[in-house]
């Protein structure tokens, strides 16, 4: 029971019961939510600081796999782009040795897609981590299989260096463009008559000028200029060895001469509109043991494979030829 208050009044000489204010009363209450509200913080954060759930257990735990996995993924990381990288180093040695021009491999972008995964939140991290190793493990056992299956069928003995180097394995053109070739092998529409004809070789529009190469190494077999306004006009031919011709017709110039000996990439003319010719371009023959082949497939220096896909893509559409 609440003891009753007295104060005493000394106007009256007494002891009176003591009042009690509203505003004391407000005070009072304030008071205590105050130290109430104090009271419940205090307790929430001992439990969030000294009390573990069991899903701040479980998360907890997650994380620090995901730590450890971490490190071991940023290693295996690591030892998969220096094995990629030295392959990378060895096929771009052998394509320049074989094709004796440089190779133009894709942009690498391992370091950026290393550095996303290992910056990413746990969450994504989780997934990047499973998808690796999946990839990785089908990666590792496509290389098994197909390694040993390359190994099996495929073999360049010493003897095939000389021949192989032979080879017109580049754009006979400076400044080559998969979409400059226009008109390829095969039945085309004839610019004169309009009817179907074979045409022997490919056409790659380029303007008057532009500097004509050898596609691979070889004698000067056959150096013709002409002002007739018929045929192959002013053309070359030269020979690679191995029953391996290539023919350059429509040039506006002569850069060598009868017997000549030249080298890959070597500039042997320039492009025109000679002979039978509707606008300036290069054709192009490849002539092996006799017979026409298709260009398009020798034509592999310098050009990734898309490039070389998107080329063949328009070497096989059926329109007008340019001579």
């Amino acid at each position: 029971m609440a003891e009753t208050k007295f104060r005493y009044n000394p106007k009256t000489l007494r002891y009176e019961r003591a009042s009690v204010s509203v505003l004391s009363i407000v005070f009072s209450a304030f008071g205590y939510i105050v130290l109430g509200g104090l009271f419940f913080v205090g307790l929430v954060m001992l439990q969030n600081y000294f009390v573990d759930t069991p899903l701040e257990k479980t998360l907890r735990a997650e994380n620090a796999a995901l730590k450890e996995y971490k490190v071991v993924l940023a290693a295996s990381l690591k030892e998969s782009n220096e094995r990629i990288n030295q392959l990378k180093e060895e096929d771009t040695r052998l394509y320049e040795q074989l094709f004796e021009t440089k190779a133009n491999l894709p942009t690498d972008n391992s370091k950026a897609e290393k550095d996303e995964i290992l910056t990413a939140e746990p969450e994504l991290f989780g997934e990047w981590e499973q998808t690796t190793r999946q990839q990785t493990e089908m990666l590792f056992n496509k290389a098994k299989t197909s390694n040993q299956a390359f190994s099996q069928s495929a073999h360049i003995y010493r003897s095939d260096i000389s021949a192989i180097k032979t080879l017109p394995t580049i754009a006979p053109v400076a400044g080559f463009e998969v979409d400059k070739l226009v008109s390829g092998f095969g039945k085309r529409i004839n610019p004169f008559h309009k009817g179907l004809y074979h045409h022997d070789g490919v056409d790659i529009a380029l303007p008057i000028g532009t500097d004509v190469l050898a596609s691979a190494s070889g004698t000067v077999i056959l150096a013709s200029q002409s002002s007739l306004v018929a045929g192959f006009g002013t053309y070359l031919e030269i020979d690679h060895g191995n029953g391996i011709i290539t023919r350059y017709a429509h040039l506006g110039e002569l850069k060598v001469r009868y017997g000549q000996k030249v080298i890959k990439g070597q500039v042997i003319g320039v492009v025109g509109s000679s002979g039978g010719s509707i606008a300036p371009h290069l054709h192009y023959e490849v002539i092996k043991n006799g017979k026409n082949v298709n260009p398009v497939y020798y034509i592999i220096g310098g050009l990734t494979s898309a490039q070389f896909q998107q080329m063949l893509y328009n070497s096989t559409k059926q329109n007008q030829s340019l001579d």
